[in-house]
């Protein structure tokens, strides 16, 4: 948010086979607060300066379980803190010396804590692509950048580079988040992230707006969750930063309209109060409304201790800290917010077509029921998915192909109904199973075969 906003504000049926879209979620007991209550899935997070003096109690007591750093030494000091490293490359001239470059600082990553590294900061705008915001170039970034991480450590988490909100201007210095993340989908780019990295900051409007409404608002969010959807996307989406800047004249800071570090950003401001009353209630819809969010992390604790900074730099007006240390309202209510703290599970899903065969008795024989793809909108953990068919001692036997997957594969179910000896509908079961964090996730998933006695099917 340190960077560039527009100033624009006008801006099945089911009949006999398996539904479509079957949900396997994983709900632990201590979250089943209701039929329909998604089971926790939020991270709370805060962005940490770099290269300032901090006090460790002011991080601890405002209850985040994540932080977000710059400055890997700042990982030593939290050591009970989920992490977030940003980790800021440049489009390289050699990409031989630029995977060893990144491998290397992938193997220092190995021993320090870092759960999740982003990689790269709003390609969309100008100031951070320095050579013209540029969707392609940076999927092959990103593309080389997760391969060498993945050589060193297949754990980590890679979050694509949040993408700032915006609208794309006649020089093209920014571009439309929503078409540039079109564009990231279109070159390939899903099979380079396990999270999709997001900036949703609030401007001047509460986080419940419309986004039908209003162009730039919290609830675009919404907006790009349709569109990785529509790519047949299922990751979680990472709010790696958002929120909203606090009135400088609150603090007796007269900054004005024209100043060089604010200007832009004037339009922004809003009071104390609203700034803490909007950050707790963007938490709290996320945690009702969008089971596909992941860590969510506030722009930021401590800007305001950055003392090369003018006063006026619209980066410290997010701060959650005063220039005097002193915590703001946003501070003390975030510190007061009910969170329900993710499990930090995978949250399958498995997309199925019609599950289901029509056969005679006439000529029984093996045949192909449908496929099904698993995804994943939970935590994304490297974990491997066992499929198998559960048969018993009579047919239809159903078999599956392939009997390992990971998250994006598809599998075909297949059911072989050679032995019965009357016509009828016969249900196959299929089991699903993963392992994460020392827990079982199963479920089983029905398909159905269809046994005529005619010669229908032959």
């Amino acid at each position: 948010m340190d960077r560039y906003f527009s100033p624009d504000r006008s801006l099945k049926n089911m009949v006999i086979p398996l539904a479509l879209v079957i949900l396997l979620t994983l709900t632990p007991a201590h979250a089943q607060s209701g039929p329909d209550a998604p089971p926790p899935h939020l991270g709370y997070g805060i962005h940490l300066a770099p290269n300032t003096t901090l006090d460790r109690n002011l991080v601890n007591a405002l209850g985040m379980d994540w932080i977000k750093i710059y400055d890997l030494a700042q990982s030593k000091d939290f050591p009970d803190k989920h992490i977030l490293y940003r980790m800021d490359l440049t489009w390289p001239t050699d990409w031989e010396q630029f995977k060893l470059a990144v491998a290397s600082r992938a193997h220092d990553l190995a021993g320090l804590h870092i759960d999740a590294v982003e990689i790269g900061n709003e390609p969309n705008l100008v100031n951070e692509w320095t050579r013209g915001p540029n969707a392609w170039e940076y999927v092959q970034m990103l593309r080389v950048a997760y391969t060498a991480i993945k050589s060193v450590n297949p754990n980590i988490i890679v979050v694509s580079a949040g993408l700032a909100p915006t609208l794309t201007t006649p020089d093209h210095h920014a571009i439309n988040d929503l078409d540039f993340a079109e564009e990231m989908l279109d070159n390939g780019a899903a099979q380079w992230f396990d999270a999709f990295g997001y900036h949703p900051y609030g401007y001047n409007l509460p986080p419940e707006a419309d986004p039908s409404k209003n162009e730039l608002v919290f609830r675009r969010t919404e907006r790009i969750e349709a569109l990785l959807a529509a790519h047949n996307v299922y990751k979680q989406v990472w709010l790696t930063e958002f929120g909203w800047l606090r009135d400088p004249a609150e603090d007796g800071v007269n900054c004005k309209d024209t100043d060089p570090d604010f200007t832009g950003f004037a339009w922004l401001r809003v009071s104390g109060e609203q700034q803490a009353n909007y950050l707790v209630r963007a938490f709290q819809y996320a945690d009702k409304n969008w089971p596909w969010v992941g860590p969510m992390f506030v722009w930021n604790l401590n800007w305001q201790q950055q003392t090369w900074l003018s006063t006026c730099n619209n980066q410290r007006w997010f701060a959650l800290l005063k220039s005097n240390g002193e915590p703001t309202v946003a501070y003390r209510k975030l510190q007061a917010l009910e969170r329900h703290y993710s499990d930090y599970l995978p949250h399958l899903d498995l997309h199925a077509d019609t599950m289901t065969a029509n056969v005679s008795m006439a000529c029984l024989h093996r045949v192909p029921l449908g496929t099904f793809t698993v995804d994943n909108t939970g935590y994304p953990l490297a974990t491997e998915i066992s499929i198998s068919a559960v048969n018993g001692i009579d047919p239809p036997f159903a078999d599956v192909s392939p009997k390992q997957a990971r998250v994006g594969d598809k599998v075909t179910v297949f059911a072989n109904p050679i032995g019965l000896t009357q016509p009828g509908q016969y249900t196959i079961y299929v089991n699903v199973k993963a392992t994460a964090n020392n827990k079982l996730i199963t479920q089983n998933i029905e398909g159905y075969v269809v046994v005529s006695a005619g010669d229908a099917g032959c």
